[in-house]
């Protein structure tokens, strides 16, 4: 005898084929994209007195307050894209190495004050990209140079 009716059981794999195809397909690489947009891109910067209420503000608004160092890249999203690809040096650990500098803001955090110190710079920018797009930056505390 013949089936008839609704077998949503019979739907299940598909469903599940659905889903895993949609993982495999990039979705890790879009939501981490998501999230380095959120934590470090910033064009045109926000105006602020100075960087260290530039800091304050921004880490407040992208809801990282506390994070110990966070740099905010102050460009379009293609043109840091672009380090993923011809605009960028393969670096070790799968990074890669922007070719041209950028303006950036760099937030480091005091713990025992509460607080921000900010440091508006232009310099190479030192990523990892998924799928031709950014999903993390290397934070570099920079030295000043020896005398």
């Amino acid at each position: 005898m013949a089936m008839r009716g609704p077998h949503p059981l019979l739907l299940l794999p598909l469903v599940q084929l659905v889903a895993c195809l949609a993982l495999a397909s990039g979705q890790p690489c879009i939501t981490q994209n998501r999230l380095f947009i959120r934590h470090h891109v910033n064009n045109p910067r926000t105006p602020a007195p100075n960087p260290r209420a530039y800091c304050s503000m921004m880490m407040r608004r992208r809801g990282i307050y506390g994070k110990l160092i966070n740099t905010f890249i102050h460009a379009s999203i293609p043109s840091i894209n672009n380090v993923c690809f011809g605009g960028g040096t393969p670096f070790p650990s799968g990074l890669r190495w922007s070719n041209l500098s950028f303006a950036i803001t760099t937030c480091i955090y005091n713990s025992s004050t509460r607080s921000y110190t900010g440091t508006y710079l232009s310099s190479r920018i030192l990523i990892r990209c998924c799928q031709g797009r950014p999903v993390y930056y290397e934070e570099r505390i920079l030295l000043p140079p020896r005398v």
